[in-house]
C-alpha cells in the first residue's frame, strides 16, 4: 500500500524499468565520457612529466651541445664546472643508440661476437653511460629485478624491462652491440632489470652501463652527451646567478654550449601539453553537451507519457507544487545512479586504452579534477533535465489528460530562441573568432569559440524541426506510405523532445565529420613540392662537414644536396609573448642554395627565387615558409631575429615561399629522437651562416637523386631464405605480390643508400625514398585521428539511446490513439512505419544538421591552425566517408526506433484501449 504521494515516484521506475535504464544509460554514458576524456590527458600528462622528471633528475641546470640529446660535448666540463661557487655536485652522462642483437643464455654457444654480423634490421636501444661515482645523486633508478651496477662493473648493464619482455630476455641473458666501425660486437651481461616510462612509440629501449665502457665501444673517449648540475642552495636568485657563473665557464671551452635551467624546460613540457589539453577539452565539452541534450530530452519524456495519470492526479486534488516535487523525486536518484555508474564507467574505459594504445596513452592514471567536473556537470545536467518536466508539471490540466497529445511550442518562444541562436552565431564568428589570435590566451578563446558555436546550433534545432520537418514530413510520408497528418500529430507538434534528440545526432556527428575532414586537409595540405630528391638520409647526430665530398663518389648516386636542420626560437612581433618561447620555435634548415633549389622546386609567392638564391649567397638573408610569415606577420625584407642556443642573429628575408613541409618531414625524425618540442613553420638559410652565426657545422639531412642504369634481375634472386636472415633483405623484397623487376629496383636503390650511410660513418642515419617517408607520416595521422574519433563514437551512441527513448515515451504516449488507429482497420505494418517513420525524419534532420555543423566547426578548426601556426590547409570533403558517417547514424536511428515501433504495431488493442 502507497502510505505517501511520493511513492508514485518510484512506482513509476518499477512500472517503466526500460526506460527508467534508459535515463540513467544515458547519464552514465555522458559521465562515463567526460571521466575517460579527462583521465586520458592526466594519463598523458603523467607519464611525459614522470619521464622528463627521471630523464633531468635532481639537477637544477644542465649543460648540452645546441644539436640535442645525442650529440656530446667536452667531459672536461664536469670538472671546469664543479669549481665554480654554488656548485654542489656534477655529473656527465653520455646516451648513444646503437643497434643491438638480443642473445639468451642458452644460445649463447652458437650465436656469439665471431658469428653475429651487425645488420639494420637489428633493434635500437638507448645506452646510457653513467658515472657511478655521481649518478645515484641524480636519478634513481627504478630496478625491477636483479641488481644496479658497481663500480667494479665494466660490460654489465641494467636493461629497461619493457624491452627485455619484447625480446624475451632475462637476467644472464647478453645484448651484443657494434660501434661505430659496426665490425666488432662487443658483449654486454644483463644484471638486472628497470621499469622505465615510455612516452612515445618513437621511443627505443633503455640500458644504463658504465661511462667509460660506452665511451671506449663507440669512440666517444672524452666526450659526453650533457652535464648535470646540483647546487648548494635552489632558490631561483642561486639558480640564475649560478647559471650565469656556469655558462661563462662553460662557453670558455665550448663556445655555442647551451646553458639551461630545469625550471624553464619544464615550463615548455607543461606549455607543449597545454596544447594536447586544448584538444581533449573542447572534445569532453562537447561531448558533455551531447549528454545535456539528450538526458533532458530522455528525461522529460517520463512526464509527457503519463500525462494522462498526472492530469487525474490533478483532479483528485494534487497541487502543481506536488507534481513538481513527484518530478523532481523521479529524475534525481535516476542522475545519482547514473553518475555513480558513470564514473567507474569511465575508469573503465581510461584502462582498456590505455591497454590497447599504449603508445599514445602511457600509463594508467585517475584525474580527480575529471572525476569532479564528471560528477558536476552530471549533477547539473539532471537537475536541468528535471527543471522541464516540474515547469511542465505545473501547467498539467484535467481537461488535457483527456487529449494526450503534444503540444505545439508558442511561435514567440521558438522566435526567441531562433534569435539567442543566430545571435550567438553571430557573437562567435564577428566576435570571438575574430579574438583568436596568435597570443598567450590562443587556446582560452579557441576553446570558447567552439563551444559557443554547438550551443547556437542546439537553439536553432527547434526552429529547423519546426520550419525544415515541415516539408520531411511530406518526403518521409510518401517515402513510407503514411498518412501525413499521422506524422505531423507528434513531430510536428512535439519540436522540443524532437528537437533534443535531433541535437544529439547532430553534435555526434558533427564531431565524425570534423575529425574526417581535418584529417583529409592536414594530409592533403602538408604535401612535398612537386619536384623533390627521389631519397634521403637523415641523422639525429650531426654528419661529418665534408658531407658532399665523401658520397661524391658513392656508384649510383647521381645529384645531391646537403643541409642541415636544427631547432630554433624566433622574436615574435610582441616581445612580452616571448615568455611562453615555444610559440616561437621554428626550424632553421641551412642549405647549398645553388644545389638545393635545383632539387627541390618550390613555389614563391613573395620575391623571386632567382632574387633569393643569390641574397641567400651574400648571407645575411633567409627564405621563410608562408605558414610561417602569416603566423608572425612577417614579410618580403622584414628582419628577423634567430635563436640558436645562446647565440642571436638578425636576418632578413629574402622571399616567401609555399611551405615544402620539409619541417614536418623533419619533426618526424626529430620525434625519433625524442626532442620535446614540435616547430611550426620554416626559415631556410644556408649552412654557411650556421656556422658564422652559431658555429654549427656538418650535417644532419641529404637529398639525392640515384643515377642506376636499367640493369636485369640477375638469376636465382631473391635467394631463398634459410635459417637466420643475414643478406638484409626486407618482406617486403620477398612479396611476391610487388613485380620482380621493382623490388630489385628498389634493393639497389637501399643498396645505394647503405653505402651511403657507410661513407658518412654514420650508421645511425634513417635512410629511404621520399614517397615512404610520406606514407610513414600520412599513417602516423590516420592513426591519431582514429583514435581521437573514438570520443564522437561515445557522443553518437548517446544520441542514439536518446533515439530510442523518444520512440518508447512516444509509442507510450500515444497508445491509445495508436489502439483505436487498430480498431478502424489499421494493420500492424502501418504502425510499424509510422513509428519508425518518426524515427527516420528525426534522424534526417540530426545528420543534415549535425553534416553542417561538422563542416562549420572544420571551417573553424582551420581557420585557427592558420591563426596561431600559420599551416593554410584547403578544405578537403572525402564524401565517401562522409555519406558512410551519415548512413550509418540514419541506421543507428532506424534500429533505435524499432523496437518501439515492433512494440505499438504488436500490441493488443483491446488491452490497449483499456488502459488508455
Amino acid at each position: 500500500m502507497m502510505r505517501h504521494w511520493s511513492g508514485l515516484a518510484t512506482r513509476n521506475w518499477h512500472a517503466k524499468q526500460v526506460r527508467s535504464g534508459g535515463a540513467v544509460a544515458a547519464i552514465a554514458l555522458g559521465v562515463a565520457a567526460v571521466v575517460w576524456v579527462t583521465c586520458c590527458y592526466e594519463s598523458v600528462r603523467a607519464s611525459v612529466m614522470e619521464w622528463a622528471t627521471g630523464y633531468i633528475g635532481a639537477a637544477q641546470i644542465t649543460v648540452q651541445s645546441p644539436l640535442g640529446k645525442y650529440d656530446t660535448v667536452p667531459a672536461r666540463l664536469v670538472d671546469a664546472i664543479a669549481q665554480v661557487e654554488g656548485v654542489a655536485q656534477v655529473n656527465g652522462t653520455l646516451v648513444q643508440r646503437l643497434r643491438v642483437a638480443p642473445v639468451s643464455a642458452a644460445e649463447r654457444g652458437t650465436r656469439s661476437a665471431d658469428t653475429l654480423r651487425w645488420s639494420e634490421s637489428l633493434p635500437e636501444v638507448d645506452l646510457r653511460g653513467i658515472d657511478l661515482r655521481t649518478e645515484l645523486a641524480f636519478r634513481q633508478p627504478r630496478v625491477s629485478a636483479g641488481r644496479m651496477l658497481s663500480e667494479e662493473d665494466e660490460y654489465e648493464i641494467v636493461l629497461d624491462s619493457g624491452f627485455a619482455e619484447d625480446f624475451g630476455l632475462a637476467l644472464g641473458d647478453s645484448l651484443f652491440v657494434w660501434g661505430a666501425s659496426q665490425e666488432r660486437a662487443f658483449e654486454l651481461r644483463i644484471v638486472g632489470l628497470m621499469r622505465v616510462r615510455r612516452v612515445g612509440r618513437f621511443q627505443k629501449g633503455q640500458a644504463l652501463m658504465p661511462l667509460a665502457t660506452l665511451q671506449r665501444i663507440n669512440s666517444k673517449t672524452g666526450q659526453v652527451t650533457a652535464v648535470d648540475v646540483r647546487l648548494t642552495e635552489a632558490t631561483p636568485d642561486a639558480v640564475a646567478l649560478a647559471q650565469s657563473a656556469i655558462r661563462s665557464v662553460a662557453l670558455r671551452i665550448l663556445p655555442n654550449a647551451v646553458v639551461r635551467s630545469v625550471e624553464g624546460r619544464m615550463r615548455q613540457i607543461q606549455f607543449a601539453q597545454r596544447q594536447q589539453e586544448f584538444v581533449l577539452m573542447v572534445a569532453s565539452c562537447v561531448v558533455m553537451l551531447t549528454a545535456l541534450v539528450t538526458i533532458l530530452s530522455t528525461l522529460s519524456m517520463g512526464m509527457i507519457e503519463r500525462i494522462s495519470q498526472l492530469g487525474l492526479m490533478r483532479c483528485v486534488g494534487l497541487t502543481g507544487g506536488q507534481l513538481s516535487c513527484l518530478m523532481l523525486l523521479e529524475v534525481l536518484p535516476l542522475g545519482l545512479v547514473g553518475i555513480l555508474t558513470g564514473l567507474p564507467l569511465g575508469l573503465a574505459m581510461t584502462g582498456v586504452t590505455v591497454w590497447l594504445v599504449p603508445e599514445y596513452v602511457g600509463q594508467f592514471v585517475i584525474n580527480p579534477r575529471g572525476l569532479l567536473l564528471a560528477t558536476g556537470a552530471g549533477l547539473a545536467t539532471t537537475l536541468t533535465a528535471a527543471l522541464l518536466p516540474m515547469i511542465a508539471a505545473l501547467t498539467v490540466s484535467p481537461m488535457e489528460a483527456a487529449h494526450p497529445r503534444a503540444r505545439p511550442a508558442p511561435a514567440w518562444v521558438l522566435l526567441l530562441v531562433f534569435v539567442l541562436g543566430a545571435g550567438g552565431l553571430a557573437v562567435q564568428h564577428f566576435g570571438l573568432l575574430e579574438r583568436v589570435l596568435r597570443s598567450a590566451d590562443f587556446f582560452f578563446w579557441a576553446s570558447l569559440a567552439l563551444v559557443l558555436l554547438y550551443v547556437s546550433y542546439a537553439l536553432l534545432a527547434p526552429v529547423v524541426m519546426r520550419v525544415v520537418g515541415a516539408p520531411g514530413l511530406s518526403v518521409v510520408s510518401g517515402l513510407l506510405g503514411v498518412a501525413r497528418p499521422l506524422l505531423a500529430e507528434q513531430v510536428g507538434r512535439a519540436v522540443w523532445r524532437s528537437a533534443g534528440v535531433c541535437c544529439g545526432l547532430m553534435v555526434g556527428l558533427s564531431l565524425i565529420v570534423a575529425m574526417i575532414v581535418i584529417n583529409e586537409s592536414v594530409v592533403g595540405g602538408w604535401q612535398f613540392p612537386k619536384e623533390f630528391p627521389e631519397a634521403y638520409v637523415w641523422s639525429f647526430e650531426q654528419m661529418p662537414d665534408d658531407a658532399a665530398a665523401r658520397i661524391a663518389g658513392v656508384p649510383g648516386v647521381g645529384s645531391y644536396t646537403v643541409a642541415n636542420a636544427h631547432n630554433a626560437i624566433v622574436r615574435e612581433r610582441k616581445p612580452m609573448f616571448m615568455a611562453e618561447v615555444l610559440l616561437s620555435v621554428t626550424w632553421f634548415v641551412g642549405c647549398d642554395p645553388e644545389t638545393f633549389f635545383r632539387m627541390v622546386r618550390v613555389e614563391m609567392i613573395e620575391g623571386t627565387l632567382e632574387g633569393a638564391v643569390e641574397k641567400l649567397k651574400e648571407g645575411g638573408h633567409v627564405v621563410v615558409a608562408d605558414d610561417f610569415a602569416r603566423s608572425r606577420d612577417k614579410g618580403l625584407g622584414d628582419e628577423v631575429t634567430v635563436f640558436i642556443g645562446n647565440r642571436t642573429a638578425r636576418f632578413r628575408i629574402a622571399g616567401v615561399m609555399a611551405s615544402p613541409a620539409l619541417d614536418i618531414a623533419a619533426g618526424y625524425f626529430q620525434a625519433q629522437s625524442e626532442f620535446i618540442v614540435a616547430a611550426s613553420g620554416s626559415v631556410l638559410g644556408t649552412r654557411a651562416d650556421m656556422e658564422r652565426h652559431f658555429g654549427i657545422t656538418g650535417a644532419k639531412l641529404i637529398l639525392l637523386n640515384f643515377d642506376l642504369p636499367p640493369e636485369p634481375v640477375p638469376p636465382g634472386w631473391p635467394p631463398p631464405r634459410a635459417g637466420v636472415d643475414r643478406d638484409g633483405l626486407s618482406d617486403h623484397l620477398r612479396d611476391e605480390r610487388v613485380p620482380l623487376e621493382r623490388r630489385w629496383q628498389s634493393w639497389r636503390e637501399q643498396e645505394v643508400l647503405r653505402q651511403v650511410r657507410r661513407a658518412l660513418e654514420a650508421p645511425q642515419a634513417y635512410i629511404g625514398t621520399a614517397r615512404e617517408l610520406k606514407d610513414e607520416i600520412d599513417r602516423e595521422l590516420v592513426s591519431i585521428t582514429r583514435l581521437l574519433s573514438t570520443v564522437p563514437s561515445v557522443a553518437l551512441l548517446v544520441a542514439a539511446l536518446g533515439v530510442a527513448n523518444l520512440m518508447a515515451a512516444n509509442v507510450t504516449a500515444r497508445m491509445r490513439q495508436i489502439a483505436i488507429l487498430r480498431a478502424v482497420g489499421g494493420t500492424q505494418d502501418q504502425v510499424l512505419r509510422l513509428v519508425v517513420g518518426e524515427a527516420l525524419l528525426v534522424g534526417l534532420l540530426g545528420c543534415a544538421m549535425g553534416l553542417a555543423l561538422g563542416l562549420h566547426v572544420s571551417s573553424n578548426i582551420i581557420t585557427l591552425v592558420d591563426r596561431m601556426w600559420g599551416f593554410r590547409l584547403d578544405l578537403q570533403l572525402p564524401w565517401a566517408t562522409i555519406a558512410f558517417a551519415v548512413a550509418l547514424t540514419i541506421l543507428l536511428c532506424m534500429l533505435a526506433g524499432l523496437l518501439p515501433a515492433r512494440y505499438a504495431a504488436r500490441a493488443n488493442v483491446v488491452e490497449a484501449l483499456r488502459r488508455a
